[in-house]
């Protein structure tokens, strides 16, 4: 059987309130660390304290980014699996996949 054609990304499937709320909050308190690390910067704040927080925003970053895969993973790739666009679904997560370990 030949698949729809289509972008996946029409087909998934919408956040909740509160999805999007975790998100927000976790990208402001990066955000937050962010201009912190700016005031470090401007203040000319001793080196290792400053990587010390970029390690720490760029950890809170890949937590958001694993948080989106596996909610991706549980939703929309289930979804995808019911409406017989399996192949594609796993094609364009293993992309994504590649490109975050790089």
């Amino acid at each position: 059987m030949k698949k729809p054609e289509g972008d996946l990304k029409q087909k998934s499937v919408p956040k909740s309130e509160d999805e999007i709320k975790l998100l927000i909050n976790r990208l402001k308190r990066i955000e937050g660390q962010i201009r912190g690390i700016q005031n470090m910067v401007t203040e000319d704040r001793y080196c290792i304290d400053i990587l010390t927080q970029i390690s720490s925003v760029i950890s809170a970053l890949e937590n958001v980014n694993l948080l989106l895969l596996e909610r991706h993973t549980k939703k929309c790739m289930k979804q995808a699996y019911r409406n017989d666009r399996e192949d594609e679904a796993v094609e364009e997560l293993m992309d994504v996949i590649k490109r975050m370990i790089k």
